[in-house]
């Protein structure tokens, strides 16, 4: 399907040749009402539009959503029921009914846009045509990306950019009035408490003059300070309902608060921890080059002194046909020279060695700690200076 060029676009990021994404910035809209409704709550919505030709490359077009209204977990994510994912379809054939499902939406409130096992499994499972993309977002770090399955692989790769379009789009504006209207019918109707307090001022002024209607009460000269007394025990008494009315208020906001905080720590210990993770696998991989380059060094010395023996043996040869007895025994002389005399291979000290790790490393066993402070002439075995160079005996 051929689609007419967009030019009303915003760009996202760096936007990946073939398979473009452009989302309508009216689903945006919605997708952010739903989240600032629904603060912390992990939301999920169906994704609809239509894939189409765009600047001569296909393209994905996404121009409605749906959110999920009943929900059961599956792994670490919430995912639609069979009754949540029934009545989603609903609302698409009623709103939507031009538009095929072109993927989902997860809003995760603190973790970011960080993808687990759990929302591939759930996309690989349910979402299965190629052009089908996830959208996962968080409105507490303002972090958003696609991802989409590439070729074969059981896996999701994110794309790193994609275009907002802005366009008419009666459908959503239609399907999101509904959505505000459903709202108003279910949520609980909010204390006006300005029309509460004038209420109650007014109610106490009419017992007031009604209990001060008879003469025997006052005298017509005292009535303006009767007037002003009263309004004053008024003041005071509206002032300490609507206090008594604030403090629960201040308490819920408090916990509220607190609730975001522990979401918003939490992950900030799981990105703590991935990186502390990702120090660790960096520094494993330093240290095991070192031994490779290492490795590779020995190997290098050990050809070259087998090249030389080899040269040093022809030359020996030719000695014994002469003096048979002589270059016989020069040669065992040369063997138990070499034979007595240990090798040893350089190696230079890192940040945290330690004589156990080297032992280990080299050798497979904690037993051999001895020889290498032998052959450096140690006698303290915490002794280790880094970037010092010791000798490894073979």
């Amino acid at each position: 399907m051929k689609n007419e060029l967009k030019t009303n676009i915003k760009q996202i990021g760096s936007i990946p040749k073939g398979n473009a994404v452009y989302i309508e910035d009216y689903v945006m809209t919605f997708i952010k009402y739903m989240e600032e409704r629904r603060v912390c709550d992990e939301l999920i919505f169906l994704l609809l539009g239509k894939t189409s030709e765009q600047e001569g490359e296909e393209a994905l077009f996404i121009s409605g959503a749906v959110e999920g209204t009943d929900l059961t977990k599956k792994g670490s994510i919430s995912v639609f029921s069979p009754k949540g994912w029934e009545e989603a379809i609903k609302r698409k054939d009623k709103f939507f009914p031009d538009l095929e499902i072109v993927g989902w939406a997860y809003v995760q409130p603190g973790y970011g846009d960080f993808l687990n096992e759990s929302h591939t499994a759930y996309h690989l499972d349910t979402f299965k045509k190629p052009f089908q993309v996830l959208y996962i977002t968080d409105p507490l770090d303002k972090s958003q990306v696609f991802y989409r399955k590439r070729g074969k692989a059981e896996e999701l790769m994110p794309i790193n950019g994609y275009y907002i379009y802005y366009d008419k789009n009666e459908p959503m504006h239609e399907y999101l009035l509904e959505v505000k209207k459903e709202a108003a019918l279910t949520e609980p109707k909010k204390e006006n408490l300005t029309e509460e307090v004038d209420s109650l001022i007014g109610a106490k002024l009419r017992r007031r003059k009604i209990q001060q209607k008879s003469p025997f009460n006052f005298s017509l000269p005292s009535l303006p300070k009767i007037i002003r007394e009263t309004k004053e025990q008024e003041t005071a008494e509206t002032a300490e309902e609507a206090e008594g009315k604030a403090v629960p208020l201040l308490g819920y906001l408090s916990f509220a608060l607190l609730f975001v905080t522990v979401i918003i720590g939490g992950g900030l210990l799981k990105s703590n921890s991935r990186i502390e993770y990702l120090e660790k696998q960096v520094g494993s991989l330093g240290k095991n080059y070192i031994a490779l380059r290492e490795n590779v060094e020995n190997t290098e010395k050990s050809i070259e002194v087998f090249a030389q023996a080899e040269e040093a043996a022809e030359p020996m040869t030719e000695a014994v046909t002469e003096k048979p007895t002589e270059a016989v025994t020069e040669a065992a002389e040369t063997a138990q020279t070499a034979q007595a005399q240990p090798e040893y291979r350089e190696y230079t000290v890192q940040s945290g060695d330690t004589l156990l790790y080297l032992s280990r490393y080299f050798y497979g066993t904690e037993d051999r700690v001895g020889d290498i402070m032998a052959a450096n002439n140690m006698t303290d075995a915490d002794k280790l200076i880094e970037g010092k160079s010791i000798k490894i005996p073979q």
